[in-house]
């Protein structure tokens, strides 16, 4: 299976780079292609609804920023997995911005799958729960395999290693 991860925390060995790290792992053992995009480090704009993708609806997009590197991937991905540290009781910004420039597409084209990984200092998750059932789940339609939720270091647990691990057996 083709998977991309957007990565949103700017921390290369950070918390969430913890989730991912496990979850990147597991995927490659079991014979998947992962491709992770550190969002947090990128320059990606939000959606200014200019509407000029809808002629095509294939990630062509007025802005020339780098989401350009991501849109390939997103057109062949079959699994989305969203991994970010929660910034004030929310998704980072940077995939909030990536998440809106989906509209490019729609729907992710061949998207089947979809898993959160969440990190935080205390709590706050809700809002970003909510985002991703809303918009990748309910929107696009892809089954949730799970959604990971950890507080300070608990990333690099075993338990939250192997939640995550968990993940990836259901793809």
């Amino acid at each position: 299976m083709k998977i991309l991860v957007l990565n949103g925390s700017p921390r290369p060995n950070g918390n969430t780079a913890a989730l991912v790290d496990a979850f990147v792992d597991e995927a490659q053992k079991a014979g998947h292609h992962v491709s992770v995009f550190q969002i947090g480090n990128m320059d990606i704009r939000g959606c200014k609804n200019c509407d000029a993708c809808r002629a095509t609806l294939n990630g062509n997009c007025v802005q020339k920023d780098s989401m350009q590197e991501i849109y390939p991937v997103m057109r062949e991905c079959e699994m989305l997995v969203i991994a970010s540290p929660i910034y004030y009781y929310s998704l980072t910004g940077q995939i909030h911005c990536a998440i809106e420039r989906i509209y490019a597409f729609e729907r992710l084209p061949k998207i089947k799958k979809a898993a959160l990984l969440l990190t935080a200092g205390g709590g706050g998750f809700t809002s970003a729960i909510q985002t991703y059932k809303d918009a990748v789940i309910g929107h696009m339609g892809a089954k949730d395999l799970g959604i990971v939720k950890a507080v300070g270091n608990q990333s690099k647990s075993a338990a939250k290693q192997n939640e995550v691990r968990e993940i990836v057996k259901k793809i």
